[in-house]
């Protein structure tokens, strides 16, 4: 029943700017607690709702449960207020339970599962059972993770599992997401050009990495798709198209988190480090195309 009691008040929690944050990681390559407090701060002081832990961005297959756990204490002592969405990004269903009821600790308003990624041709009946064994360990509500360019594609009758939210679609198309609706999920959307049309859709809003960089940006986007302006919300949204087309040009592959981590910390001044390895990263990022774009955002 906890997944139940959990579940409704955040149908209203979960809505408008999430923020993937990025993991900053020290010269030693252990999270940075102190500049993920501090990022997040940021981040929620330019018009963010909440924050999700260990995603994409935040390089989540790369960090062990116990790292993710330690972070996510850490955090909550130094921001016990902060609307926290964890990922879990573990393939092994043991690993992923044990995950979970780490998270489960912790008064999050929910939490985003990965169907195991390596299994891509995997029976879609297979993969709404994983979701439903997540769902039934976990005390929060459970956001199924759409990313089918590294993941199995989620089912769309997850609705059906008790104590799943919904989804969280980064797929980036929008008969994904009304598909997803008409189903009677809840959907936060991932890639940023399909917001305005996805919440006038009736999506709750966006976890979307650009607002690393552009939080006030994508909280107006957000807010004029919620009032029924996709014109406004169109033209609020141009600026973060124009530099995460700019950051991506410069970052082939996922090397974009490396090229992200670079700009935030060039934005707003907290050293969020490297990434982790297997991804690369260089020192070339901050163009002078792309500072422009980061200064016209400061302004």
């Amino acid at each position: 029943m906890a997944n139940q009691r959990s579940l409704a008040p955040s149908r209203a929690v979960i809505r408008d700017l999430y923020v993937p944050v990025l993991t900053p990681f020290d010269e030693r390559g252990a999270i940075s607690g102190r500049a993920l407090a501090r990022h997040c701060e940021w981040i929620m002081g330019n018009g963010a709702r909440g924050v999700m832990l260990f995603g994409t961005t935040g390089e989540g297959p790369s960090i062990g449960v116990a790292e993710k756990l330690d972070a996510i204490r850490a955090l909550s002592v130094a921001q016990p207020d902060l609307p926290v969405i964890a990922a879990v990004m573990q393939a092994a269903l043991p690993e992923a339970i044990a995950c979970i009821r780490g998270y489960n600790e912790f008064p999050l308003v929910g939490i985003l599962v990965l169907p195991p990624f390596f299994f891509r041709d995997a029976d879609p009946a297979g993969i709404t059972d994983f979701l439903a064994t997540a769902a039934a360990a976990s005390d929060h509500p459970v956001l199924a993770y759409h990313i089918p360019s590294l993941a199995p594609e989620v089912p769309l009758d997850v609705a059906a599992i008790p104590g799943v939210w919904g989804v969280k679609d980064s797929g980036g198309d929008l008969g994904y997401t009304k598909a997803a609706l008409a189903a009677g999920n809840a959907v936060m959307v991932g890639a940023e050009n399909t917001i305005p049309a996805a919440m006038l859709a009736g999506a709750a809003g966006t976890i979307a990495g650009m607002a690393n960089l552009m939080p006030v940006e994508l909280a107006a986007v957000c807010a004029a798709a919620r009032a029924g302006d996709l014109a406004d919300a169109e033209a609020r949204l141009k600026p973060v198209l124009q530099l995460r087309d700019q950051m991506m040009a410069g970052a082939p592959g996922m090397e974009w988190i490396a090229a992200m981590k670079a700009i935030a910390t060039h934005r707003h001044g907290i050293d969020l480090g490297g990434v982790r390895t297997p991804l690369r990263g260089t020192d070339d990022y901050l163009t002078a195309e792309i500072r422009r774009s980061v200064g016209a955002a400061s302004e």
